[in-house]
């Protein structure tokens, strides 16, 4: 018996197949084959004037994302912890994570890991008062008002961790990435967390003084890492790599060309280039070049999260992964 197929779906059926045999003809003739579209990938940043931004500022600029077959779509919110609840809803794939985030998260259901190291300190962070405050000491923030980001952010970590290393007390302020300074300087707050650029280029204005650095008050940790759900990481094992590839590819970049980083720098962040070469040397320098970690580092940023005063964190052993380093680039 024919089969009578419908007319729409006939013409549909004749454009396929003559669609078939252009490509076959294509090829016949020494043609390239047509490529499969680029995958979807999107990428989480905590604010846009921290080091995550400029490295996948860089990554799409210089076509690395394309290069490794991906349409990067990038967010920047407006802290840390702002980025882990997108990431926790389904609505980022890699974000700039910490093992506070993660263990914390993990025992509450939301089940992502760390992929790769991207930091073993906390370059450029510094606690900050305006200059002329009576406060000169990190003890005389007691019973002040000190600003972050957001609660669950690398700010509010480090304010967890200073209450907690120094036995004192103080009111943290949530102020979103953009408001740490303008509120710090205005009176707004007694204090505050400030990350770099913006650490820098207040210090070089001399708006402000520097009570703590960070970097080098915190033990060397598993500080910021590149992490992914747990859905991603078993079904989209080759679309991470190909991510990863691309964000270490833009740090090689920026590492291997100072002048060329500066300038970068300088222009993604809106700063001068004395303070884009503080934030060279003190940050991007330091970065991890291929995402090596340890467990004993991630068991570190652990110590330093209880310390601070986090609580039900998730085993180490459970919030990470090693098949996703070293990462190559070449």
């Amino acid at each position: 018996m024919e089969r009578i197929v419908p007319t729409e779906t006939a013409g549909v059926s004749r454009r396929a197949a003559l669609g078939l045999v252009a490509g076959a003809a294509s090829l016949a003739l020494g043609a390239p084959p047509l490529r499969a579209a680029p995958q979807k990938v999107r990428i989480g940043l905590a604010t846009k004037t921290w080091w995550p931004s400029v490295v996948a500022d860089v990554a799409v600029k210089r076509g690395l994302f394309a290069k490794a077959g991906l349409d990067p779509e990038l967010t920047v919110y407006r802290s840390g912890g702002e980025a882990f609840e997108a990431q926790a809803a389904g609505a980022a794939d890699i974000i700039t994570g910490l093992v506070s985030q993660i263990a914390t998260g993990r025992s509450r259901g939301v089940n992502t890991k760390i992929l790769a190291l991207s930091a073993s300190a906390n370059t450029g962070w510094r606690l900050l008062v305006k200059t002329g405050s009576p406060i000169k000491d990190v003890k005389d923030i007691a019973g002040k008002k000190v600003g972050i980001t957001t609660a669950g952010s690398l700010s509010d970590f480090m304010a967890l961790w200073t209450r907690a290393q120094y036995k004192l007390d103080f009111v943290s302020v949530p102020l979103g990435g953009g408001g740490l300074v303008p509120n710090l300087l205005s009176g707004n707050v007694d204090a505050g967390v400030v990350y770099s650029p913006l650490s820098f280029q207040t210090l070089q204005a001399k708006q402000t003084l520097s009570l703590l650095d960070y970097a080098t008050a915190i033990p060397s940790h598993l500080a910021v890492s590149w992490s992914a759900p747990d859905a991603l990481i078993d079904k989209q094992p080759e679309m991470l790599r190909a991510a990863l590839k691309a964000l270490y590819g833009a740090v090689a970049y920026l590492q291997q060309n100072r002048d060329e980083a500066i300038k970068i720098i300088a222009e993604v962040n809106g700063i001068s280039e004395p303070v884009a070469a503080q934030e060279f040397e003190e940050t991007f320098l330091k970065l991890s070049p291929d995402g090596r970690f340890t467990a004993e580092q991630v068991q570190t940023a652990e110590d330093l999260a209880r310390l601070g005063g986090f609580k039900n964190l998730a085993p180490p052993d459970q919030i990470y992964t090693s098949a996703f380093t070293p990462v190559v680039v070449a």
